[in-house]
C-alpha cells in the first residue's frame, strides 16, 4: 500500500516538473513611446490564449510563456495595440504610441463639443454605426447593452410599451430615477417617461424618436452632469444629436426587415354560436334569464 502511495506522489512529481519544463518565465516594461514613462494597468495577453497579466504602478510585468515562444499583444486605453514577438528573448520591453484617433475623437457635451483626449468626466458613447445594421426600433434598444453602466429594462413587452433607464443604478427610493434627456441640446421633461395607456399598459414616449435620425448618443454618468444641467441631472443625462443634411449628392436609403412566425399549437377554441350557448347554459344554471 505504501509502496504504491511512493510510486504516484513520485509519478505526480515527474509530471509536474514535465510541465514546469515546457514553459519559462519572461518579463519587461510597458512604456509610453513619447515620454518613456511606464504604463500601469496595460493588458499583455498571449496570442491565441487565454493567459495574460497586467502591468503594475512601472508598467513592468512577469508572464509565464512557452519555451517555443509566441507573440505578446499589449494593449492600453488611449494607446495603439501592438503585438510583440517573443522568440528565444526572456526581456521583452514594448513602447505603446498613442492612439491619436481615439484621442481626437469627438464628445458631444453639455457645453457643446469636446475632444475625447480632453473629457475628465464619465462619458459613455454610443454612435449610430453600432445598431444601424439591426432593426431597432426603439431608443431603449439602441442604449441596451451599449453602454457599462446603463441598465434598461422594459415594463412590458408592448411595442412602445414602457421602459426604464438607470445609469449607475438607483439613486432614490421614492423619487425618479430616470436620466434627463437632451435632444439637440434642448431638455425634455424629467421624471417618468412611461404613462398609463390603454389596458393599464405603460406607454414609452421616448419611443416618439426614430432611432435612424439618431447620429450620436452621449451618457454622463458622473457628478460633473448636475455641474451643467443642475438637480435635474442627478440621475445621470443621455445626450441625444440627431442627424443633419450634409453637402454632398443626395442620398435615400431603404432598410426592409421581415419575418415569419408559426404556431407551435392551435389550442381548440369555441365559435360565436358555441360562446354563447355556454353563456345561456351558465345563466339558467344560476336562475337567470338567456342573454339575447
Amino acid at each position: 500500500m505504501k509502496k504504491g502511495l511512493l510510486l504516484s506522489l513520485l509519478l505526480i512529481v515527474t509530471l509536474f516538473q514535465a510541465v514546469l519544463a515546457q514553459t519559462r518565465t519572461v518579463s519587461g516594461r510597458v512604456t509610453d513611446r513619447k515620454t518613456g514613462e511606464g504604463l500601469p494597468g496595460a493588458t499583455i495577453l498571449l496570442k491565441g490564449t487565454t493567459t495574460g497579466i497586467s502591468s503594475n504602478a512601472d508598467g513592468q510585468f512577469t508572464l509565464n510563456v512557452p519555451n517555443t515562444g509566441g507573440v505578446l499583444v499589449v494593449s492600453s486605453v488611449g494607446f495603439t495595440t501592438q503585438e510583440q514577438a517573443i522568440g528565444s528573448a526572456s526581456v521583452v520591453n514594448i513602447a505603446l504610441g498613442a492612439d491619436s484617433k481615439q484621442l481626437n475623437e469627438i464628445v458631444v457635451v453639455g457645453y457643446g463639443t469636446q475632444s475625447k483626449a480632453l473629457v475628465t468626466g464619465a462619458v459613455a458613447t454610443v454612435d449610430a454605426k453600432q445598431f444601424q445594421d439591426q432593426p431597432v426600433t426603439g431608443l431603449d434598444q439602441a442604449l441596451q447593452g451599449r453602454a457599462s453602466g446603463v441598465q434598461v429594462t422594459s415594463s412590458s413587452g408592448t411595442p412602445g410599451g414602457g421602459v426604464s433607464v438607470r445609469i449607475r443604478g438607483a439613486n432614490s427610493i421614492t423619487a425618479s430615477s430616470e436620466p434627463l434627456y437632451v435632444i439637440d441640446g434642448v431638455p425634455i421633461n424629467t421624471g417618468s417617461y412611461s404613462d398609463i395607456g390603454v389596458g393599464n399598459q405603460q406607454t414609452n414616449a421616448l419611443a416618439d424618436i426614430n432611432p435612424n435620425d439618431i447620429a450620436s448618443m452621449e451618457i454622463l454618468k458622473d457628478a460633473s452632469a448636475s455641474a451643467i444641467y443642475g438637480s435635474r441631472a442627478a440621475n445621470g443625462v443621455v445626450l441625444i444629436t440627431t442627424k443633419h443634411g450634409q453637402q454632398g449628392k443626395t442620398r435615400i436609403s431603404l432598410d426592409v426587415y421581415g419575418g415569419v412566425q408559426q404556431v407551435r399549437k392551435e389550442l381548440a377554441v369555441l365559435n360565436g354560436q358555441q360562446a354563447q350557448d355556454l353563456i345561456n347554459e351558465s345563466r339558467t344554471n344560476v336562475g337567470a334569464a338567456p342573454a339575447t
